[in-house]
C-alpha cells in the first residue's frame, strides 16, 4: 500500500489528523495513543525514536471473533483481522482494505489462541523494529514502522486474547480489580454494594472510581499464575488474579494491558442490556414476580 501513490496518499490521514483536547472523534483521541506518542519505541534504544515519529507509521487493530461458517450446523472457526487505523473512516473497514491475516480452525473455539497469533506476534515485533519499504509519494526508500495499539471483539474473544479467567474468577473484569462475592462453590458476583453480605471487602465500591487494573501489575500477576509449582496452585492463583497466564500480545511494545482493549458497545448494549431492560419493564425478565411492581410500563396495546 504504501508502494501505491493513491493508498499511500490515504494513509497520510493519521499524521494530518488534529486531535481536540476532551474531543473523541477517532482512534488517535484515545488516552493509549495520545501516551504512544511521547514514548520511545524499546526496539530503538540504540537509535531513540518515538512511537509514530514519521508520518508513515501505521496504527492496526486487531479483531476476532467466532463465527458459524455453514447456516445449519454449530461448528465454527475464528478468523483474525487486521485493520489499517492510517486509512479514513470512511474507507478502513471496508473489504478491499481488510486485512485477514489468519483463520483459526472449528470446529470449536480455540483451547490455545495465542498459539495460532504467535506467527502474526512474530511478524508484528519485526514491524516494530521496521522493515524497507518504498514511498510512492516521495518516491524512496525508507524504514517502515507498524504498531499495534488496540484489540477488540466480543467479551469470550477477549477472554481467549488477554487470557482471562472471565466471569468465573474472583477478579472477573478485564478492566477493573473489583472482586466478586461467592454465594455457592460455582457462581460468583460482583454487586458494588456489599454492606449486608458478611465478610464482603470492601464494603462497597464507587463505580465512578473503581480499582483501575495496571498493565505491569496484570502482567506481573500472569507471571505469578505461571510460575506456580503445582497444577492446583496455578489454578487457585489464576482465579484469584483473573488471569490463565502471560498473553503472547504482551511481547507487542505498543499494546498496554488492558487499555488496549476496549469493550464492544455493540454487544454490551445493544446486544444486551437494551433486550434485557425491554424484557425488564414488560414484565417478561426470566421467571421473576413481577406482580405490582411500579417498574412495570403498561403495554399501549393490552
Amino acid at each position: 500500500m504504501s508502494a501505491n501513490a493513491t493508498h499511500a496518499k490515504k494513509m497520510r490521514y493519521r499524521a494530518e489528523y488534529v486531535h481536540e483536547p476532551g474531543v473523541i472523534k477517532d482512534v488517535f483521541d484515545g488516552s493509549h495513543y495520545q501516551t504512544l506518542l511521547k514514548t520511545v519505541v524499546p526496539a530503538g534504544e540504540s537509535n531513540p525514536f518515538f512511537y509514530f515519529s514519521d508520518e508513515r507509521d501505521i496504527a492496526l487493530g486487531l479483531s476476532t471473533d467466532g463465527f458459524g461458517p455453514f447456516k445449519k450446523r454449530k461448528q465454527t472457526c475464528w478468523p483474525i483481522i487486521l485493520f489499517n487505523y492510517n486509512i479514513p473512516p470512511e474507507f478502513r473497514f471496508r473489504k478491499k482494505y481488510c486485512i485477514h491475516v489468519a483463520t483459526v480452525p472449528g470446529p470449536k473455539k480455540p483451547w490455545d489462541w495465542d498459539s495460532f497469533c504467535w506467527p502474526l506476534a512474530q511478524e508484528l515485533i519485526q514491524l516494530e523494529m521496521g522493515v524497507k519499504a518504498f514511498d510512492a509519494v516521495n518516491l524512496s526508500l525508507f524504514l517502515l514502522h507498524v504498531y499495534l495499539i488496540l484489540a477488540f471483539g466480543d467479551i469470550p474473544a477477549m477472554a481467549l486474547i488477554m487470557r482471562m479467567k472471565g466471569q468465573n474468577g474472583i477478579s472477573p473484569c478485564r478492566i477493573c480489580d473489583i472482586k466478586a462475592i461467592s454465594f455457592n462453590s460455582k457462581t460468583h458476583y460482583v454487586p458494588l454494594r456489599r454492606d449486608k453480605i458478611p465478610g464482603a471487602q470492601p464494603r462497597r465500591y464507587d463505580p465512578s472510581n473503581l480499582p483501575i487494573r495496571t498493565h505491569d501489575r496484570l502482567l506481573k500477576q500472569a507471571s505469578e499464575v505461571e510460575m506456580a509449582s503445582t497444577s492446583a496452585k496455578r489454578e487457585e492463583r489464576a482465579k484469584k488474579y483473573g488471569i490463565k497466564g502471560v498473553p503472547v500480545l504482551s511481547c507487542i511494545s505498543s499494546i498496554s494491558f488492558p487499555s488496549s482493549f476496549p469493550f464492544d458497545f455493540m454487544h454490551l448494549i445493544w446486544e444486551n442490556l437494551i433486550p434485557n431492560l425491554i424484557e425488564f419493564w414488560t414484565a417478561t425478565f426470566k421467571d421473576l414476580d413481577h406482580a405490582g411492581k411500579d417498574y412495570v410500563i403498561e403495554s399501549m396495546f393490552g
